[in-house]
């Protein structure tokens, strides 16, 4: 006889339509195929086999009308179905394989679906369990559900748990797989608690099934596992930026600042790099008609032996400053900075302003070939230096395992001629990350910095406070 009967057929593309229906509900979407499948097995009323073909019908239905749906969507928004002769082919047959992959998968759990709701549609109580009133069956139902539940949070925790380092929101995946878990096991435990005293249980068919799907989803989930690993292992990249800021709201002159930088063990690698390959850049204001490329400063960089240790000099005869004074001007759909002249400069009106151009950022980043101890850096990375009482204090924010923080004393030296009311801002920060592709980008890192505000004429060394943050981020073991 065979199982693909036109009822069968029917009961399928009942349970497709629903399933379908199903997978434009949030949440819900994640677990359309097997509730559809359900629908389709219930209604098949047959056995295992039955259900499981009818369950099979719906996937294949709930896969057509989703395809479907998604060329029409395609189709309204952009014109035309995106394909065509300037399409990459690479691209049109990863996007082949994907769509390949996710019909299987569909299909196979609307087919575990259907199986289940086959099994719970022929589920009645035995004669004895019947004569002892509703309260039993109930109580086999709340057993039932509950041994689901149990279930599904184990599978659920257990699969985001592997999948959380290689896939962004591994919970999206975990939950349809614990749903598919949780419901199996309900529904199994029911039907056998509910079996009449003169049935036996196919056992070897119900090891079978439960073999195939276990192995199933072990082979799907070491597959992505393995997959995420591997793009992991690709994507990831380890480098250290250095970066240095200083600003000033008016003209400096003969300026000199030492700064912390970089050492490990001794060896200032990330210092040499810095004064030969820096970066810098100059804030200019945002306004309207302003020289957005004033004349760059003559810095100079060179590392020097201090009693405080070795330090970063950046030196500059003159560090030239404009003020520029603005209003704000909106109209109905966006707003602008219009440049004024400094007579026309009310401080009490909120709708006007002044800013500088004197914020200049030089940075350096280098790239290791290994990954970087960001969650133990000490004596293995580089910190900055010098560094003094170095102490453990709690984090601002963050409750990682490896997650710490801590405070230093550290120095900075600065002379410069400024009027009094000047004031110079001055920083020191090293990043050391690891990143990789998992879902997004992600990773980890170790930071510190030092900071300080000085106002008036530079008058030589000052004591700065340090941070140091370690083991901030996600890690892979």
């Amino acid at each position: 006889m065979s199982l693909l009967t036109r009822k069968t057929i029917q009961n399928g593309v009942i349970g497709g339509v629903v399933g379908s229906a199903l997978g434009f509900v949030p949440l819900v979407l994640l677990v359309a195929p097997l509730l559809g499948g359900g629908v389709a097995g219930y209604l098949e009323r047959d056995d295992a086999k039955g259900g499981l073909v009818a369950g099979a019908v719906a996937g294949v239905v709930m896969a057509a009308l989703s395809t479907v749906v998604t060329g029409v969507i395609l189709f309204t928004r952009f014109g035309e179905l995106p394909f065509g002769p300037e399409t990459p082919l690479a691209g049109l047959g990863i996007a082949a394989l994907l769509s390949l992959a996710a019909t299987i998968g569909q299909v196979l759990v609307a087919s575990i679906g259907g199986a289940l709701g086959s099994l719970l549609a022929g589920a009645h109580p035995s004669e004895d369990a019947a004569g002892e009133g509703h309260e039993r069956n109930w109580s086999v139902v709340v057993g039932s559900l509950v041994a689901g539940i149990l279930t599904f949070a184990v599978v659920t925790v257990v699969v985001a748990v592997v999948l959380e380092a290689f896939i962004w929101l591994s919970l999206l995946v975990a939950l349809p797989i614990g749903f598919v878990a949780g419901a199996g096991v309900a529904v199994l435990g029911y039907r056998y608690v509910t079996r009449a005293p003169d049935s036996s249980v196919n056992w070897r068919g119900v090891g079978i099934g439960v073999v195939a799907v276990v192995v199933v989803f072990a082979l799907l989930l070491g597959g992505v596992y393995a997959l995420g690993q591997q793009r992991a292992e690709q994507s990831e990249q380890s480098t250290y930026e250095y970066q240095v800021t200083i600003a000033t709201t008016q003209t400096l002159t003969n300026a000199t600042v030492y700064v912390p930088v970089p050492e490990t063990n001794g060896d200032a690698e990330l210092g040499e790099q810095f004064v030969e390959d820096v970066q810098y850049s100059r804030e200019t204001p945002a306004i309207r008609g302003y020289d957005d490329t004033p004349a760059r400063v003559n810095f100079t960089y060179e590392l020097v032996d201090t009693e405080h240790g070795r330090m970063l000099a950046i030196s500059a005869d003159r560090i030239e400053v404009q003020r520029a004074y603005y209003r704000e001007v909106e109209n109905e759909t966006m707003g602008w900075r219009e440049p004024i002249p400094e007579s026309q400069y009310d401080p009490s009106n909120p709708s006007m302003g002044v800013v500088d151009d004197g914020t200049f950022t030089f940075s350096v980043t280098a790239t290791s070939e290994e990954s970087i101890d960001t969650a133990a850096p000490f004596g293995t990375e580089p910190l900055l230096t010098p560094q003094f009482n170095r102490t453990g204090v709690e984090c601002r924010y963050g409750q990682q395992e490896r997650h710490r923080c801590f405070e230093y004393d550290t120095r900075v030296y600065a002379t410069y001629g400024a009027p009094e009311d000047t004031t110079v801002y001055v920083s020191s920060q090293l990043d050391g990350r690891n990143e990789w592709v998992a879902g997004e980008w992600t990773g980890n890192e170790y930071r510190e910095w030092a900071h300080t505000e000085l106002l008036g004429p530079g008058r030589g060394w000052y004591v700065v406070q340090g941070e140091l943050e370690v083991g901030s981020g996600r890690y892979r073991d």
